[in-house]
């Protein structure tokens, strides 16, 4: 039986992943294994044209640890887009920053150069460039222009590891990026990240703040080695009678399984993972993806030229990729005129597409004023969180659903 398609459940995730959580997680020896943190830096290292790199307990934490590496604080702003996270705002506010919300470029998913211009102050310390969906953002002029004010910018890689522009990885334009091993990443360890640098300075500054965390209780580390072991029941059944559905509850509210995004966070407290080192267990799931990166971005790769070559002509807006580039494709967006009503028939039909983002700052329900967003602020990212629907690129998906999908965006979109 194929997997349903369901755009957010584990989707990186196979049997050999599976097989990996379960080792790990009877395995005393392989969960304290601290040798395999060099490991899978070093891997990371040789992606991002050799650049240092330090591990963090998620793309949150690294944000903010780079941020006081570069001693960004209470009186600075930091310019980020809309159409975003509360994840890049949160690191933010936690070293007493404020955020700075620029829009989004018109039928782009990343921040609008000209806007950024109108937003910088005497008080600018820092642009974060996110490149949504694995698109390549506007980096290069961003990069140029805050050369010339003496701004940082940091790359958000989220979305975007094995991406490129003009032959060269995202992640190496910039002074430092960030990236994010969470469970709906590129690539996962349910939780993770890291920081990217070219200065052995900043470099070690981020490894002080590395070694003054704690390793993550057993409990906690658990919770997230259970990910890809449950997920593989939970999705199977995820259509039949909803018994994937009633999983799903039933392990969150028994805590077996941790949410992406904390509640306590929707009013910009921190999570507790912030106080964590990355765990030697993790980066055990860790390296097995980085294995199989280049074979899972080509596979995405595959997916999103058939999306842009059969969507073509239908009522559904592409994304407009400029052909310098080679996005990673996380996912592929669309806008569509009725959002809602294609979402409502792709679940009727079984399939979950994604809803990245549904308002300019997600989770929807955040508190707005702790986040320092105004409706209305920012027009373009809000008309493109009414009209965009992602759709699928995830390695296991099969040609059949691929053709499942294009045929429900080619009958209901308009």
């Amino acid at each position: 039986m194929n997997r349903p398609i369901a755009i957010s459940l584990s989707p990186n995730t196979d049997s050999k992943d599976v097989a990996r959580a379960w080792s790990v997680l009877f395995s005393r020896s392989l969960r304290e294994n601290t040798d395999i943190l060099s490991e899978v830096a070093h891997l990371i290292s040789k992606k991002f044209d050799n650049r240092f790199v330090v591990l963090n307990s998620s793309g949150r934490q690294a944000l903010y640890d780079l941020l006081r590496a570069y001693d960004i604080g209470l009186g600075d702003e930091v310019i980020i887009q809309a159409f975003t996270c509360i994840a890049v705002p949160e690191p933010i506010l936690w070293v007493g920053a404020k955020p700075v919300y620029a829009d989004t470029a018109k039928d782009a998913y990343s921040i609008d150069v000209q806007n950024v211009l109108k937003k910088i102050t005497p008080n600018t310390k820092a642009i974060i460039v996110q490149h949504t969906f694995g698109i390549p953002g506007p980096i290069e002029e961003i990069v140029s222009m805050a050369k010339e004010k003496n701004i940082i910018v940091i790359e958000d890689c989220a979305h975007a590891f094995g991406a490129e522009l003009n032959n060269r990885a995202l992640g190496t334009f910039a002074d430092a990026s960030i990236i994010s091993f969470g469970r709906d990443k590129c690539l996962s360890s349910v939780y993770g990240g890291a920081c990217v640098v070219k200065n052995r300075e900043q470099m070690e500054k981020l490894r002080a703040f590395h070694n003054q965390r704690k390793q993550p209780p057993f409990m906690w580390t658990a919770q997230q080695l259970l990910h890809p072991i449950l997920f593989s029941y939970i999705i199977p059944s995820y259509f039949t009678f909803g018994i994937g559905k009633v999983l799903l509850v039933l392990f969150q509210r028994a805590q077996l399984l941790s949410r992406a995004v904390e509640l306590r966070e929707r009013s910009g407290r921190k999570p507790l993972h912030i106080e964590y080192q990355y765990a030697p267990a993790l980066a055990q799931l860790l390296v097995l993806q980085l294995g199989k990166i280049d074979a899972m971005n080509a596979r995405r790769k595959y997916i999103a030229d058939r999306y842009a070559q059969e969507l073509f002509g239908s009522k559904a807006v592409l994304p407009a990729v400029s052909q310098n580039t080679q996005p990673s494709w996380l996912r592929f967006p669309v806008l569509v005129k009725n959002q809602k009503q294609v979402m409502f028939m792709a679940r009727e039909k079984n399939i979950l597409l994604g809803d990245w983002y549904d308002s300019a700052l997600v989770p929807k329900g955040s508190n707005l004023i702790e986040f320092q967003y105004s409706l209305g602020s920012c027009s373009v990212a809000e008309k493109t969180a009414e009209q965009v629907i992602n759709l699928p690129t995830y390695p296991s998906l099969t040609d059949t659903q691929v053709s499942e999908i294009i045929a429900l965006i080619k009958t209901y979109a308009s």
